[in-house]
């Protein structure tokens, strides 16, 4: 989205709410938390109000149609982390992104978002548990490994029949998770090398944070209903 669109100026001249919901998730990834929220709220709007077509029957919200029929999960996810940071009703937002995971049980990126709202509220256990479901899910999810090495999930033991407060477990624990986060590195970069080498550009710096954070006007109250 250019800087110099508004959100209210990209939803009143956009019929197309897929596109919306691409702008919106964008602004999500740049933590333009207000914008995002704004957008996607109408991007819901727009998505619950069209009628769908399923195996040629028409299915309108007034009938069989439901929100995976109507809003794809990544709308839903994203929403919901914009919801938190930009109102901080955290119960209200996660339960976007359950739905968003009840819907694609499998992605890890949902996994993600949710765990990144729960260390946004600064919820330990909600935390570990989102990235701990995540990683049963989707285990090769990388974003979702690099935050659980990040924020240190809890572990079992590397010695089971030893407390884990016991040194040699301490000790035995570090090894572990450095060599997990030197495994990680080079696994991100095969993958940053990668996409350089098909799309020509120079490979990312590892570990290089985003740019992208500049802070967000508060939006107006466009929540969708709940769903």
């Amino acid at each position: 989205m250019e800087e110099t669109i508004t959100p209210e100026q990209l939803i009143a001249s956009t019929q197309d709410p897929m596109i919306l919901v691409r702008h919106g998730i964008r602004a999500a990834k740049e933590e333009r938390w207000g914008d995002g929220a704004t957008i996607l709220a109408a991007a819901y709007e727009q998505l619950t109000k069209r009628t769908e077509l399923k195996g040629g029957n028409a299915v309108a919200m007034a009938g069989t149609a439901t929100l995976k029929d109507l809003v794809p999960a990544s709308a839903l996810s994203y929403y919901g982390l914009c919801l938190a940071h930009s109102y901080g009703n955290y119960e209200e937002a996660a339960k976007f992104i359950q739905i968003a995971i009840h819907n694609e049980p499998m992605v890890g990126e949902h996994y993600l978002v949710l765990a990144k709202l729960w260390k946004h509220a600064r919820n330990r256990r909600k935390l570990e548990e989102a990235i701990t479901r995540g990683l049963e899910a989707s285990p090769r999810y990388l974003p979702l490994r690099r935050l659980a090495l990040e924020v240190g999930t809890r572990k079992q033991p590397v010695i089971g029949f030893l407390s884990r407060d016991n040194t040699l477990n301490q000790a035995l624990g570090r090894v572990r998770t450095n060599f997990e986060r030197r495994r990680l590195e080079k696994e991100l970069a095969a993958i940053d090398a990668e996409i350089a080498r098909k799309t020509g550009r120079d490979a990312p710096a590892a570990g290089r944070p985003s740019d992208s954070s500049r802070p967000a006007a508060s939006p107006p109250d466009r929540r969708p209903p709940k769903g």
